[in-house]
């Protein structure tokens, strides 16, 4: 995603009429849920992720959740906290959290936990979060879901240790294909 060209008049009064705009300047599709979040989904190098906005008033802060959709049940993945603060302490901007919906269920009645990465800014009343800052919150989101979404994959689908995991995530390339 470009960031886009500063505008020193872009404050609006509702920071996801701003998100509204600069994902319809990006072509992409968004909806406003009745709870107030812009939702929209973004390619990625590995899925289409699906991402949501949310305002925080009472905080003054604008909010970027990413799920990763790697459901699984927490009990039964020894390690996952330990890859997260393995990977937290790679991410610049947000961070990786195991989040929990007693809503969803597995067959057993245990709940279903997903990875879920989340980047809020912090404002103040007088000066709400600008394009260029909010684009920056999409990208760096899109960054970090890309770069580890490998490693909560293979931690879940059965490496043997969080370093495994990591390690599956931060080879480098050599040379052209």
């Amino acid at each position: 995603m470009d960031l886009p060209h500063a505008d020193f008049s872009d404050h609006m009064s509702d920071p996801l009429d701003m998100v509204e705009t600069i994902l319809g300047d990006e072509g992409l599709t968004f909806e406003r849920t009745p709870d107030g979040e812009v939702v929209f989904a973004l390619a990625g190098d590995w899925k289409t992720y699906d991402m949501w906005f949310s305002w925080r008033p009472e905080g003054d802060c604008l909010q970027l959740c990413t799920a990763l959709d790697i459901r699984f049940d927490p009990p039964k993945v020894p390690g996952i906290y330990e890859l997260l603060s393995l990977v937290n302490q790679r991410v610049w901007f947000g961070h990786f959290e195991v989040y929990q919906d007693e809503l969803l269920n597995t067959d057993d009645g245990q709940p279903v936990a997903d990875i879920v990465f989340r980047h809020t800014l912090v404002s103040t009343p007088m000066e709400r979060p600008g394009q260029i800052q909010t684009a920056h919150m999409i990208n760096s989101a899109a960054e970090a879901v890309d770069r580890f979404y490998p490693a909560f994959d293979f931690m879940l689908r059965g490496a043997k240790t969080p370093s495994d995991a990591m390690a599956a995530c931060l080879f480098e390339t050599v040379g052209e294909a």
